[in-house]
């Protein structure tokens, strides 16, 4: 039955698809807007959250700094933004990926849930880890400042929402693995006989990503990556059996 109406969905015409697209789209940017009021709200809890790296490498916000009058309220309606699209983001790729199901015809709905929910898991994990071991690279880039530091909080709170970001996303990787795992388009005996290539390339991938490339930042990001890929061999195993 269920196929039988997904492939009935698919025979709607395109307008129709369209327009089921479009509301799809807007229901996501309602969400986005009433959960930025949210945040615009509670402001000041978000922003502590975005500012504990820079105290935790042993700096605090006297340190930020705007440079024009009107930098404050710009910079505050850009991190309300950038909170609220970050965050929903799982949410809002989930409602497009509702729309786009019927298309996958070899993926079971069981399937889609349950890389749903690890995407999920894997996304806000990156983020709390770019935000719990951002500390050991700005005090690495801000160890070759001789002088007090004053940061624009511009230009602060752009790079650790893009750090945020990018670390959310890196972290889908062991999901990515798993997917190729399942469809058989990368072969498990591959990753397990060689580990220790496998680490390295994680290693490659996680200097990459970590905005300073120091030693400490660099395998800090690279161990708990390492760790869920391990997970990610050993929940196919488990489950090919």
């Amino acid at each position: 039955m269920g196929m039988d109406r997904e492939r009935r969905r698919m025979k709607k015409p395109f307008f129709d698809h369209l327009k089921e697209l479009n509301t799809r789209i807007l229901f996501s940017l309602l969400l986005i807007l009433i959960f930025g009021i949210y945040v615009y709200v509670e402001y000041h809890f978000f922003v502590e959250i975005l500012n504990k790296p820079l105290i935790d490498a042993g700096y605090d916000q006297s340190n930020i700094f705007a440079l024009t009058i009107y930098e404050g309220f710009q910079v505050k309606i850009t991190n309300v933004f950038l909170i609220s699209l970050i965050l929903l983001l799982p949410l809002t790729l989930l409602n497009l990926g509702v729309f786009l199901k019927p298309a996958l015809v070899d993926l079971s709905w069981l399937s889609f849930i349950f890389y749903n929910i690890f995407f999920t898991i894997f996304y806000y994990l990156g983020i709390y880890t770019a935000l719990n071991l951002g500390s050991y690279g700005i005090e690495f880039l801000l160890s070759f400042n001789e002088n007090e530091v004053i940061l624009r909080s511009q230009n602060y709170y752009q790079f650790i929402t893009r750090v945020a970001l990018l670390f959310a996303i890196t972290f889908q990787l062991p999901l990515v693995t798993l997917f190729l795992l399942n469809k058989r388009l990368l072969n498990i005996q591959l990753l397990t006989e060689n580990r220790a290539e496998l680490f390295i390339f994680i290693l490659i991938i996680s200097a990459i990503v970590t905005p300073t490339g120091d030693p400490v930042s660099l395998f800090v990001f690279t161990i708990p990556l390492y760790v869920l890929m391990e997970i990610t061999i050993f929940i196919h195993k488990k489950s090919s059996k």
